[in-house]
């Protein structure tokens, strides 16, 4: 499992991608399930996905501005 930063930093290159209509929604799913990320939304000012860190759900949102939110206190996952 790669670690938050490489994570974030490779969702935020996945997201320009998709900004730039390189990649579509089918692709970005296939993108962070390499990283063995679980895809929930992607619009133009955010990516937002779910994963396991060691043994905990979590869920990072990745906006557009460069800003970045994790939530590890979930209920479910994704």
């Amino acid at each position: 499992m790669k670690t938050q930063a490489e994570i974030k930093t490779f969702a935020q290159i996945v997201h320009q991608y998709y900004l730039e209509s390189t990649f579509d929604k089918s692709d970005v799913k296939d993108w962070l399930g390499e990283l063995e990320c679980e895809f929930v939304e992607i619009t133009q000012h955010k990516v937002v996905f779910s994963y396991f860190d060691d043994w905990f759900p979590t869920r990072m949102t990745v906006y557009k501005s460069g800003r970045v939110k994790v939530e590890t206190d979930l209920d479910e996952f994704p």
